[in-house]
């Protein structure tokens, strides 16, 4: 594996490439630089909480595998309030989900070990499953190659009761476990298969049956093809939820200025992104997951709930397990929980944890560093052979990728006029002995011509089954590449331990937008 530095994936005004620089002015530290004084802020605040969410933590990591020595040793160090932690997050897509989701657990393991040793203080990777989210839709398929088609085949699971309505931490796993493994069957019948392709299967078949949740599916996948030194964090649990109370009740108070603040945090220059600015930035769980929204006074839900302040505080204090964050409260929940130095973010993150400083502010906190994650290309030899056969270079394809070739009769007719002229010539001369040597010194001919035509179509279809090939690895339905595959298909491809090679890799590269080289 060779890895090299390629910014060709991120248009030049992507937030990838402008948060440490263009976004700067929104940015409460602006960089690793600035590591020492994010440290300072956080140790002058009060984490009183950390002894029992290590407890937590501890809980939750039996369920997905064992933990390195080492970061048992971190986590020690955390409750004693000796440590701090880095966070990325992801929804807990089936099957590890997209690969920016295995991006962002590299980056942020990463960059907690370049922390360690610029401060000297042990940082704990986190990764946040958002359980507490309830889009289905997002987590439940994977896309699968279909042959001599650029279109990939969305594989997706069947719907489960309240999918949608309800967390996916709250959602019925075992129904599907049957589904689940027919889903790897076509997956891997989708691609050649290889020497590591009956042990992936039957690894990935136990990870199924071994989990009991999307969170337990999706964190075995992280355990087995990652690495066991970083944490994974399900937020959806009654005992976090406990320890969220003081952070609920806060949102709720401080709701007024929350609200004033983000509704004039959008300024020009920012990238654009959706939020809902008239949400209390809660959820209310009563069966389903319902949004919380302050009118008149009173605290509602689209359903009929109304409370006022204090009863809403009084339903935080008896059931915290009721209540959930949104995408706007979820960051400051996590500087809660958590002694946050960085967030690692893509794009879309990016774009909004911008507007979210002046919240950190009404809290009297500053934002965490805000750092993009790992984007990366993965490219093999059989990749670069057909990149040199079609005479491009990865970075023009990826630019301006390479259409099919279309076959053209009309053309291909017009290049066969000579041999018309000579069909009718032969027949008129051989018609000379008879009408049946006419015919079939025609039938002949004509047979050939479609023969001609046979062979040119093939030698397109080769053509372009090369330029399918480019087009479904390097840039799958015209969308960059770590957004489309899942792990899966990698593995298959190019070995067990592939993700745990771009670790090493990338950990010792000095860039974060990656050409991989397989």
């Amino acid at each position: 594996m060779r890895i090299e530095s390629l910014d060709a994936m991120y248009a030049p005004s992507s937030p990838m490439m402008q948060v440490e620089t263009g976004y700067s002015k929104w940015l409460d530290y602006t960089g690793m630089d600035e590591l020492e004084l994010r440290a300072d802020e956080l140790m002058n605040r009060s984490f009183t909480h950390l002894p029992a969410l290590v407890d937590i933590l501890r809980d939750q990591q039996a369920v997905h595998g064992l933990i390195s020595p080492a970061l048992e040793s971190k986590l020690e160090a955390l409750a004693a309030g000796e440590a701090f932690t880095m966070v990325t997050g992801q929804q807990v897509g089936v099957f590890g989900g997209p690969l920016f989701a295995v991006y962002k657990l590299l980056t942020v393991l990463k960059k907690a070990k370049q922390a360690e040793a610029k401060l000297n203080k042990p940082v704990l990777p986190i990764f946040w499953m958002a359980t507490e989210d309830h889009d289905y839709a997002e987590i439940n398929h994977v896309f699968v190659s279909q042959p001599l088609s650029r279109q990939l085949r969305k594989e997706a699971l069947s719907t489960v009761p309240l999918a949608g309505k309800a967390s996916v931490g709250e959602l019925e796993f075992d129904r599907l476990k049957i589904e689940l493994v027919q889903m790897l069957q076509r997956l891997l019948l989708s691609e050649t298969e290889t020497r590591y392709t009956t042990t992936l299967y039957h690894e990935l078949v136990d990870v199924i049956q071994a989990s009991h949740s999307f969170a337990q599916f999706f964190g075995h996948m992280m355990r087995r093809f990652v690495g066991t030194d970083f944490i994974l964090f399900d937020p959806h649990q009654p005992e976090v939820r406990a320890l969220e109370r003081d952070a609920f009740k806060r949102l709720i108070t401080e709701h007024d200025r929350l609200h004033a603040a983000l509704h004039d945090s959008f300024e020009d220059g920012m990238p654009t992104v959706e939020l809902n600015r008239e949400a209390a930035h809660l959820f209310y769980h009563d069966g389903t997951r319902e949004l919380l929204t302050k009118q008149d006074g009173f605290f509602t839900t689209k359903r009929g709930h109304r409370f006022t302040e204090a009863e809403l505080i009084q339903q935080v204090d008896a059931h915290p397990e009721r209540f959930s964050n949104n995408v706007v409260s979820r960051p400051l929940m996590q500087d809660h929980l958590f002694p946050t130095l960085a967030y690692i973010a893509g794009p879309g993150e990016i774009a909004y944890w911008l507007q979210l400083r002046p919240l950190f502010h009404v809290l009297d906190w500053k934002m965490p560093l805000l750092i993009p994650r790992l984007g990366a290309v993965l490219v093999s030899a059989n990749d670069e052979k057909k990149l040199t056969q079609e005479g491009v270079t990865l970075v023009d394809y990826l630019a301006d990728p390479l259409p099919d070739h279309m076959f053209d009769d009309e053309t291909f007719d017009q290049n066969l006029y000579a041999y018309r002229t000579l069909t009718e010539a032969i027949g008129r001369e051989a018609g000379k002995h008879g009408h049946r040597f006419d015919a079939k010194a025609r039938h002949v001919l004509e047979r050939l011509a479609d023969e001609m035509r046979a062979e040119a179509k093939r030698d397109q279809y080769r053509l372009n089954s090369r330029r399918i090939h480019l087009s479904t690895r390097l840039l799958p339905m015209d969308a960059p590449q770590e957004r489309i595959w899942s792990m899966v298909p990698l593995l298959n491809r190019h070995g067990l331990d592939l993700f745990e090679r771009l670790r090493r890799s990338y950990e010792q590269a000095d860039f974060e937008r990656c050409l991989v080289k397989l």
